[in-house]
């Protein structure tokens, strides 16, 4: 692991006891006396969730029914029932900050708590040196240079339906037959296809959807938030699952599926992706794998392993991360590649190449010759007996809306509301854009 990667978690935690339940007491002829309200928080959150070292965090909070505001972890003393606080974060660790407020008497105190990782500047760092130049780009040049050579460059505005294929709905049924809303993770967006009754502005010359589309050489994924004429999901028409979606996107797959050529991705290769991601609270674009056979039922998830290139969190620009998932149960080893604060994932391109071998996986940002993630067989026990990442995967392209992997938070005014994204003075920061997918043969 490169010695600058850090992995990087905000936690906000918020509790509230006591109060409530509709109780009374009686006292002579006075009558009932109402409860007393229960302290709460409204919010508690920090600026950002990675800081660098010896640089400011500012958190913010509110609460209501509240007279008096403790703070612990690692600041203290009083602290105002709602306010705003600047700390200054001076060591490489995890830093916890904490409120306890205390209401009327008789009632519970309510706890909130947040963390913020702190980081070394990576300005200045071997490698990091190609960020000192202004660039709309700093991905890695693609070169044929192996026995075993596939590139899509984008540069026709047809999206090869030999290759991809759309996936589509706002989430799956399970073994039991049950819709599962929101794809396991809360999400928010139905994603769109060529199907029947699932398209939305389908072009069948060009294979692709006012969702998905190829523009100025790049493969453009486009959530779009649409209040006016809200999608129906003929998923759960006459089911009991809510079919109205005011989200849209789109998740493209690479899997030799429903006859497709595909594309499949094995053991000794590179798979490197140039890309920019969408910018706004609750967009999620991901570049990943998952084992050919897994739409036909022959692989299970998470037993059959995940391969995440990027996840993106739209309110941070820094940093994308990569992960590996196996189970049961389901395990997650996830690393975030950091670039410095001058420029970011939202506003440049940069590239992630994902080097696989026999029981060994790397993954490096851009030029850089150190990977900033690796993982392998030997040094995680739990996989000696099954190391799934040697079998066949299949990409996925797609950018979910909200969920669980950006705490449910969703800023829609960040979200095109159109094909054109007429609401977005640059509609590329509703945009996932990929300049292009690279995947060689290392033997």
């Amino acid at each position: 692991m490169h010695k600058n990667t850090k992995f990087f978690l905000l936690i906000l935690i918020i509790s509230s006891c006591g109060g409530g339940g509709g109780g009374s007491s009686s006292s002579g002829s006075s009558g009932n006396v109402p409860t007393p309200s229960a302290p709460s928080f409204n919010s508690f959150i920090a600026n950002s969730d990675l800081i660098v070292i010896n640089n400011d965090v500012t958190l913010t909070w509110s609460t209501s029914n509240t007279n008096t505001c403790t703070r612990g972890g690692d600041w203290s003393g009083a602290a105002a029932t709602s306010g705003t606080s600047s700390v200054r974060l001076t060591e490489l660790k995890s830093y916890t900050f904490s409120l306890t407020c205390s209401g009327a008497s008789g009632t519970q105190d309510a706890t909130a708590s947040v963390s913020v990782n702190v980081q070394e500047d990576p300005n200045g760092s071997i490698g990091y040196e190609i960020y000192n130049e202004v660039k709309d780009s700093y991905c890695k040049t693609p070169v044929n240079d192996s026995s075993d050579y596939w590139i899509d460059n984008f540069d026709s505005n047809i999206l090869n339906p030999d290759i991809y294929s759309f996936q589509q709905g706002s989430g799956f049924f399970d073994s039991n037959g049950t819709f599962i809303q929101g794809w396991g993770n809360n999400e928010e967006q139905y994603y769109t296809s060529d199907a029947q009754n699932a398209a939305k502005n389908y072009n069948a010359q060009t294979n692709t959807t006012e969702n998905a589309f190829i523009d100025n050489g790049k493969l453009v994924i486009q959530p779009i938030y649409d209040i006016t004429t809200p999608f129906e999901d003929p998923y759960c028409i006459n089911r009991d699952c809510n079919y109205v979606a005011d989200h849209t996107s789109a998740r493209i797959i690479t899997s030799r599926s429903n006859g497709k050529t595909g594309l499949l991705v094995g053991t000794d290769t590179e798979t490197t992706a140039c890309f920019r991601v969408p910018a706004g609270t609750g967009f999620w674009p991901a570049i990943w794998f998952l084992p050919q056979g897994f739409i036909e039922g022959e692989k299970s998830w998470p037993r059959d392993g995940e391969m995440d290139i990027m996840e993106a969190r739209g309110r941070i620009a820094q940093t994308v991360g990569s992960a590996v998932h196996w189970g049961p149960p389901r395990k997650l080893y996830s690393v975030d590649a950091q670039v410095p604060l001058a420029v970011n994932f939202q506003d440049t391109f940069h590239s992630l190449t994902f080097k696989r071998m026999e029981n060994f996986i790397e993954v490096y940002l851009d030029t850089m010759t150190e990977p900033f993630y690796e993982f392998n067989s030997s040094s995680n026990r739990i996989m000696n007996d099954y190391w799934p990442y040697n079998e066949s995967f299949y990409l996925i392209l797609n950018v979910a809306i909200g969920g669980d992997f950006d705490a449910g938070r969703l800023d829609n005014t960040a979200i095109c509301i159109d094909e054109q994204c007429s609401n977005l003075s640059n509609p590329s920061r509703g945009r996932f854009e990929i300049d292009y997918i690279e995947v060689k043969s290392t033997d």
